[in-house]
């Protein structure tokens, strides 16, 4: 029994799969390293968002609460990016599923960025700057860096559940055999 032969919506399935595989392994380890800022005592922690977490109890209660649906959206990415990977029409269908997840928690997350976090952060950023000659230069990487993740945030999902929608898993013809 051959393995259907390559097509471009098999390509397209496999190059999303490979994403979501990519950025959930990227994803998951990054709420292994910050697990223990969320949840962990903050004596002793040192970095910007261990001073973030201290000055702005908001902020912290923020960032655990969307600690558990990130961990969430890395999981599906992850299985249904495998499942991609073997033209699985369930996975197919979970990747929709995790695509639009992944969209609401972008859209969510960007009205969070720029109503509260983005103003805290660059608030944070800007009294941490001792040269007054960089300030503005701080200032503008912040803003800049949070309106980038923010676009990142939202087209990335976008662009996934668009094409998972239009391309279906090709069928094996077994007659073939």
């Amino acid at each position: 029994m051959e393995p259907p032969t390559p097509s471009r919506s098999t390509a397209i399935l496999q190059i999303i799969g490979g994403l979501f595989i990519l950025f959930g392994s990227f994803t998951l380890v990054n709420m292994v390293s910050n697990s223990r800022l969320c949840f962990g005592p903050l004596e002793g922690q040192t970095g910007l968002m261990a001073d973030m977490f201290r000055s702005h109890p908001t902020y912290a209660t923020m960032m655990r609460a969307l600690f558990f649906p990130g961990l969430l959206y890395a999981l599906l990415q992850f299985v249904s990016g495998v499942g991609l990977l073997r033209l699985s029409p369930l996975a197919r269908k979970v990747a929709i599923g995790t695509a639009f997840y992944g969209l609401v928690a972008a859209l969510f997350t960007a009205w969070l960025t720029v109503t509260y976090t983005l103003p805290f952060t660059l608030a944070h950023t800007v009294e941490q700057v001792k040269n007054p000659a960089m300030i503005q230069t701080a200032r503008n990487f912040t803003l800049a860096s949070g309106y980038f993740g923010i676009a990142i945030g939202i087209l990335y999902p976008l662009a996934a559940l668009i094409l998972l929608k239009r391309t279906p898993i090709p069928r094996y013809d077994f007659s073939h055999s």
